[in-house]
């Protein structure tokens, strides 16, 4: 401060001093600037002469020149002012005010951040602090919520209290959604699990190759524990494969549904000795999350229901009084037969068979009596046949006949003449009573004749109205061929 003085204030005394070349003004200026410590030489100069000089001026010293202007005459220059500082003093006083002035500050600093620290411990963390504990004693999903304090409803702390509450309301009523879902689907999964062990169907989950994964009770019952023994094994069977017969059917039907994605359904026909049992076998695939696919089968034992149908089957195909096949039905065997015949290998006989003497029997006896007989007919007619020929009652007193030939012409001869033997003999109609009848037999040959039902029946018709109006009692071929036996061996085996 000193130094500044002197330049601030020295200059207008050292000026008048320079101006009128008083020594004795210019010795007390430059003493004056001389007592300072921050000052170690100073020298007065008129445009003249030196004036007045005080210390040493070392060499290469830095020197401070100051121009002293006329106090009377702006711009009118009438000496100097040279002064050399005490540089290495100056540097010291700067260093100690600047350690002063860091010491100042840091001070300060602490004391301003520890109230920084006070009011954020204060006013944030340890509203932070009772926050986290109230939100730490929350049971969550309860209706417990943090109750913000007075002093902080509208601040970032009140906005985060309301926001930390709107979080737990959220999560309680997700928490309350999870929940009423987690019971829905355990009341949905027992029920499933009730229907899947309770039903009378029978379950099973089974892998691409048929290997069983799950099965419920109903299953092991309806395919029986012999065979369950043979797919529940480690190194067991595939389900597909426990039905011989109907294993290329089912892994068909398998194939089908893989590819499709639709169910299939299959009728397993089970054979158990002398017992034929039927299995309605149903077969849906399903795929896992993992993409790994497999088989769902369902089966029913529809045994009863098949016996039931083939019972009603057969009453639609069976005379009620004779149990031959009615003329419907047996126009179907025999279509089936020729159908599936190989003509070069084999021949049949189509024998139409008209009873003679029948309607006297019905007319003095009654119905009763007509039925027995009938019945005795029919009983003969099947009793006299092979089981893969047939007899069928056409209608009324009409009977139809047919059998395969496997030799000559002369097999079909044979066959007529024992069928008029069994016809012929004696047939009790009433207790006491017993009345004989005959029959006129008509015989046309497939391929021979025709080579299709219709034709045959015709021919047959025609050849026994034949015998009708001549013999009765006897049989005749449609056209029957004059040639030899052995040519007509030819003719009928195709050979």
């Amino acid at each position: 401060m000193q130094y500044l003085e002197a330049k601030s204030l020295g200059p207008h005394t050292a000026a008048i001093a320079a101006y009128l070349d008083d020594l004795t003004l210019a010795k007390e200026v430059v003493e004056g600037i001389a007592g300072s410590d921050l000052v170690k030489a100073v020298e007065l100069k008129s445009t003249q002469e030196s004036l007045a000089l005080r210390g040493t001026v070392p060499d290469g010293a830095q020197t401070m020149k100051f121009d002293l202007e006329s106090p009377f005459s702006s711009g009118e220059m009438v000496g100097k002012l040279n002064l050399v500082p005490n540089v290495a003093l100056i540097k010291s006083d700067a260093r100690k005010a600047a350690i002063n002035h860091v010491i100042l500050i840091s001070v300060q600093t602490f004391v301003l951040i520890t109230l920084i620290i006070f009011l954020l411990n204060t006013q944030l963390i340890t509203e932070i602090k009772r926050l986290a504990s109230r939100l730490h004693g929350i049971r969550i999903g309860s209706e417990e919520r943090i109750i913000p304090t007075q002093s902080h409803q509208y601040d970032e702390i009140g906005l985060l209290t309301h926001d930390i509450n709107e979080l737990l309301n959220s999560v309680e009523e997700n928490i309350n959604l999870e929940r009423t879902l987690r019971l829905e689907v355990e009341e949905l999964e027992n029920r499933f699990r009730d229907i899947f062990e309770q039903s009378s169907h029978g379950i099973a989950i089974v892998d691409i190759d048929g290997k069983m994964r799950l099965h419920n009770p109903s299953f092991k019952q309806i395919i029986g524990d012999e065979c369950f023994q043979k797919i529940s094994k480690q190194d067991s069977l595939s389900f597909f494969a426990l039905f011989d017969e109907e294993r290329s059917r089912l892994e068909s039907a398998a194939a089908e549904v893989l590819s499709s994605g639709e169910s299939r359904a299959v009728d397993i026909k089970v054979d158990e000795g002398s017992q034929t049992r039927w299995l309605y076998c149903l077969i849906s695939v399903m795929t896992d999350d993992d993409k790994t696919s497999s088989f769902e089968i369902v089966l029913q034992d529809i045994s009863e229901r098949r016996n039931r149908e083939e019972k009603l089957k057969g009453q639609a195909e069976v005379d009620a009084l004779t149990n031959l096949y009615n003329r419907g039905a047996g126009e179907n065997k025999i279509e089936q037969l020729i159908s599936s015949s190989d003509s070069k290998r084999f021949s049949y006989g189509l024998f139409m068979i008209d009873l003679d003497g029948f309607k006297p029997v019905n007319d003095q006896f009654g119905h009763e009596a007509g039925d027995r007989v009938l019945i005795a007919v029919a009983n003969r007619l099947l009793g006299s046949i092979r089981a893969e020929d047939i007899a069928i009652r056409w209608g009324g007193d009409e009977f139809v006949v047919f059998a395969r030939l496997t030799t000559d012409l002369s097999e079909a001869s044979s066959i007529a003449e024992k069928l008029l033997n069994i016809l012929q003999q004696p047939i009790e109609c009433q207790s006491d009573m017993s009345v004989t009848i005959s029959a006129s037999i008509g015989i046309a040959l497939y391929p021979f004749n025709a080579d299709n039902i219709e034709t045959l029946l015709k021919y047959a018709d025609l050849a026994m109205y034949e015998v009708k109006s001549h013999n009765k009692n006897s049989y005749n071929f449609f056209k029957q061929p004059t040639f030899k036996t052995s040519e007509t061996q030819s003719v009928i085996t195709g050979f």
